[in-house]
């Protein structure tokens, strides 16, 4: 019997079972694997700002549509205008490298605000080059030095004896091309962070321009890149002839490496997150570190200098030393990106915690929408980190999930978390699927620190999940935002604190003579297989497949497949006694049986 005869053959009550059934499976799939969806509609949301964090941003506006059905209607911009635009209310949150504290925005808050860190990146130095022989370069070396020189006019061709130098393996290769730096037109975030860098570590060419352009405070980070007004000389040359190459402002990370990437910009270099090189698949330099090391901002890398970041009790972050991070792997440019949201005082207050600043003892911010952004955060903490390495970020460590979360007690209608396991945050950080190299010092946490190499040194950082409750009484927060009293910083507590930390954490000697040892707070079996599934938790042994199918979504398929058998089979049965009884009643003339 063909399919078409078949079909109609088929009782119309038996084919709307079958649709009814397949309806109500995919329901309960779907709401057990998914969770619970906010009650009625999720409201919409208007959030813009940071290009640093756009890629991650947008991944995770996608995912929480399809996941929860949360509607977040997200602009990419820039950080300076995410503040400015959250401080005028025209959006519901903001997305910022920088905090209104930087005096880089027009406008400040007229209601309570709070930053949420919602990721971890390098500022890397995207570039297209070939060399003589016609091939891509891509193992480019560059220093702090040398880059103030290319986006300051002082370095005009990629053969300059400053470049040859740091670059001994491209000897001979590296082309007469001229430099064409390509620069943030736009106030942004890229340019503060940039800045900042160069002040840090070698001020002379940043403050001459600054100077000679008349651009910002010299001396100070500025979210505007220092460029001469028409008419201004510098090197003998008149704006905008100021470099051999000319210089190329463009507005937005994405125009940026759009205009490198192109076939005609032979020569150009800008600076962005990596994730932006990546999706181009263009090369990023090395930069030296403070090591003398030349790095890549790998997600590792990034996280591991990223130990020595110090966040005060708002959260905001001091990255000087980041930029002079002793680690052999550090990746010296690099930060953390913020959400920036509405803080309700009266929230704050009773959970003995301080909303950022702004005014008013409550927040005008709605319920619902303080559920719905809550849900975000805290997705995005979690599960939302577990892509970031592989679009070119860094994940979270743990003591900024719990910051996180405490953020989201916060919001009027939010719903805080507790503490994040490896059970109930799906962070690569948090459930040991990927080894924490440190974490940040953060004002008001126990832990946090740069720590030695070994996996348990690394197990007792604060990025363990163990280690992110608020210090206990008698312990007092300096100035500068360590931690000190009881939790201290990383590395205090000496062997005890591993010990102890193991004990927590059930590694009996028994599982130690067998490899396990403990890292973030879990016993953990180290593979030899590298990457992100070096360790493997011995609650996990058996299930290496877990991310894959959880035993909890393999419970809810069980079931699922079996409630779909006791809805389709009776009709399905019954379909077949029906064309049997008309077989016999056709005495066996006709077409044959088709067993359905």
């Amino acid at each position: 019997m063909s399919t078409a005869s078949s079909d109609r053959g088929r009782a119309p009550g038996a084919r709307l079972a079958i649709a009814a059934a397949a309806a109500f499976v995919v329901c309960t799939v779907a709401t057990q694997l998914l969770g619970q969806l906010p009650a009625g509609a999720s409201p919409s949301m208007q959030s813009t700002g940071s290009s640093f964090a756009s890629d991650a941003i947008q991944e995770w506006v996608g995912q929480s549509s399809t996941l929860f059905g949360l509607n977040i209607n997200w602009q990419v911009q820039s950080s300076v205008i995410g503040l400015n635009d959250f401080a005028q209310n025209q959006v519901d949150f903001a997305a910022s490298d920088i905090p209104y504290s930087s005096q880089q925005a027009t406008y400040s808050p007229n209601q309570a605000y709070q930053y949420m860190p919602d990721v971890a990146g390098g500022l890397a130095f995207m570039f297209n080059l070939n060399g003589q022989d016609g091939q891509r370069i891509s193992n480019l070396n560059l220093n702090a030095a040398v880059i103030g020189k290319i986006f300051f006019g002082e370095i005009t061709s990629w053969n300059d004896p400053s470049i040859a130098a740091l670059n001994p393996q491209l000897a001979g290769d590296l082309p007469d091309q001229p430099i064409v730096p390509v620069y943030r037109a736009d106030a942004s975030g890229e340019n503060y962070l940039l800045t900042d860098y160069l002040l840090h570590q070698d001020n002379a060419d940043i403050v001459a321009a600054q100077n000679a352009f008349q651009s910002g405070l010299p001396g100070q980070p500025s979210a505007t890149w220092p460029t001469p007004a028409a008419g201004t000389h510098i090197n003998g040359s008149t704006y905008p002839n100021w470099v051999k190459g000319t210089p190329s402002g463009q507005t937005g990370s994405s125009n940026a490496a759009n205009y490198v990437t192109a076939l005609s910009s032979l020569g150009a270099i800008t600076y962005v997150e990596t994730a932006y090189a990546k999706s181009h698949n263009m090369p990023v330099a090395n930069l030296q570190n403070a090591s003398g090391a030349d790095v890549q901002p790998s997600s590792v890398n990034v996280a591991t200098a990223l130990e020595a970041a110090q966040l005060h009790v708002d959260l905001t972050q001091d990255l000087t030393s980041v930029y002079t991070n002793p680690q052999a792997n550090a990746y010296p440019l690099s930060a953390y990106s913020y959400i920036v949201s509405p803080c309700a005082p009266d929230l704050a207050a009773a959970s003995h915690t301080a909303c950022a600043g702004g005014p008013g003892a409550t927040s005008p911010f709605p319920t619902q929408k303080g559920q719905a952004l809550g849900q975000f955060v805290a997705f995005l903490a979690c599960a939302g980190q577990g892509p970031m390495a592989q679009l070119g970020y860094s994940p979270l460590p743990p003591v900024l999930v719990q910051a996180d979360f405490e953020a989201i007690g916060r919001l009027d209608g939010g719903q805080q978390p507790p503490p994040p396991t490896a059970a109930n945050c799906k962070n690569p950080y948090v459930d040991g699927d990927t080894v924490l190299p440190g974490s940040p010092v953060v004002a008001g946490f126990s832990g946090g620190g740069v720590t030695a190499t070994t996996t348990a040194s690394a197990a007792t950082s604060a990025g363990g999940a163990a280690a992110v409750a608020r210090t206990s009484a008698g312990g007092s927060t300096t100035a500068g935002g360590r931690s000190s009293g009881s939790g201290g910083s990383g590395g205090s507590g000496g062997s005890s604190g591993v010990a102890s930390a193991a004990a927590a954490a059930g590694l009996t000697p028994e599982l130690a003579a067998q490899g396990y040892t403990v890292v973030n707070g879990q016993v953990v079996r180290k593979l030899g297989v590298g990457g992100p599934n070096e360790y493997l938790r011995a609650d996990a042994l058996v299930a290496a497949t877990s991310h894959i199918a959880s035993p909890r979504a393999m419970v809810y398929v069980g079931w699922s497949l079996f409630i779909l058998g006791l809805i389709l089979l009776p009709p399905l049965i019954a379909m077949r006694i029906s064309r049997r009884r008309q077989a016999a009643a056709g005495g066996g003339a006709g077409e044959p049986e088709v067993t359905p």
